[in-house]
């Protein structure tokens, strides 16, 4: 019995979900998941602060799709802002500034651009762990460019959503009604078109992210998983919506509700991106260390360095450094037989 659940083990390892998740482990996924979260979790009010001062800057006359966008923000970090009903950290008066340009919003403006380039920074080099890949050679000031360009487009993604939300919504109701439209395009229909509209740009979002991040996986392997993510994202999206709803009538859960919620939400969405991340890398499964000499585990020191000179001479990563295992260190070792 316990053979067979071995070798059912074994085989799940042999799979394409099973490699991704030894990938996600072997590279601290978890560990990842958790620092994007707590780099998230100090990021996200100087961002809500700028971002939204500049959507009541640009849509003060358009209340509806103002609502909208508060709305597509409050699906993607729920419970953060008040619409009115007293459930969430902020209100939207709070996060928008008194005029363009004061302390508070040079203070905003400069915490806003460190925290989009820390967030994005963790963000990219946790991706391209995922794909086994070491921080590419890049000028610095390039580098955070591309940082505040892979945060806009997470903005723009945003936006984009909010006003499909909007035109769905309109054609589900008076205008639907009014432009002759059957019920099953402005009920279940308009929904399911909100739905796949915003499976779609997910799905384009975490294609830019990817490719951003300087990853180049083959096209079909980007689609599929990008897909993937995009629908596992829609789910959990769907789920934390009732989730917090269901967290802030508890009196007992209420008072700190929305903080758990929002680190949750984030470390949860961390760790699907970099689930994703690591499927579509698709990596073969590593080698399994058979003994604890192999990885020089019982000297000392059992890693490589330069205070001991001899510890050069063992199997290593060139760029990181890290200890490759060594077959050859293995008691059990017995060296090939030269050919005559």
């Amino acid at each position: 019995m316990i053979e067979r659940v071995k070798a059912l083990l074994a085989a799940g390892r042999r799979t394409r979900g099973g490699r991704a998740l030894v990938r996600y482990g072997t590279a601290r996924g978890a560990l990842m998941a958790g620092g994007i979260a707590y780099t998230g979790m100090f990021s996200v009010f100087a961002v809500l602060v700028i971002g939204v001062s500049m959507l009541m800057a640009m849509l003060g006359q358009h209340p509806t799709i103002r609502a909208a966008v508060v709305d597509s923000i409050n699906s993607l970090l729920p419970g953060v802002i008040d619409t009115g009903d007293g459930k969430g950290l902020v209100s939207v008066k709070q996060l928008t500034l008194s005029s363009a340009l004061n302390l508070g919003s040079v203070l905003a403006a400069g915490a806003f651009i460190y925290s989009v380039i820390s967030l994005m920074g963790t963000l990219k080099i946790a991706l391209r762990a995922m794909f086994g890949l070491v921080n590419p050679v890049m000028r610095p000031v390039i580098g955070q460019l591309a940082n505040i360009a892979g945060f806009l487009v997470i903005v723009a993604g945003v936006l984009v959503t909010a006003v499909a939300s909007v035109v769905t919504t309109m054609l589900s109701g008076s205008v639907g009604r009014a432009l002759g439209l059957p019920q099953s395009l402005t009920g279940t229909g308009a929904w399911m078109t909100t739905l796949l509209l915003s499976f779609l740009i997910d799905t384009g979002v975490l294609a830019l992210l990817i490719t951003m991040c300087g990853i180049r996986p083959p096209r079909r392997d980007l689609v599929q998983g990008c897909m993937l993510g995009a629908l596992t994202l829609g789910v959990l999206r769907q789920v934390g919506t009732g989730a917090v709803g269901s967290v802030t009538r508890n009196p007992l859960l209420a008072s700190f509700a929305a903080i758990a919620v929002l680190i949750l939400w984030l470390h949860l969405t961390s760790r699907v991106v970099l689930l994703v991340a690591a499927w579509m890398a698709n990596p073969p499964l590593p080698r399994d260390v058979d003994h604890p000499d192999e990885v020089h585990a019982h000297e000392r020191p059992n890693y490589v360095t330069l205070s001991v000179p001899e510890t050069l001479t063992w199997p290593r990563q060139s760029i990181t450094g890290s200890l490759e295992a060594d077959p050859t260190a293995h008691p059990d070792y017995v060296p090939p037989v030269p050919i005559p």
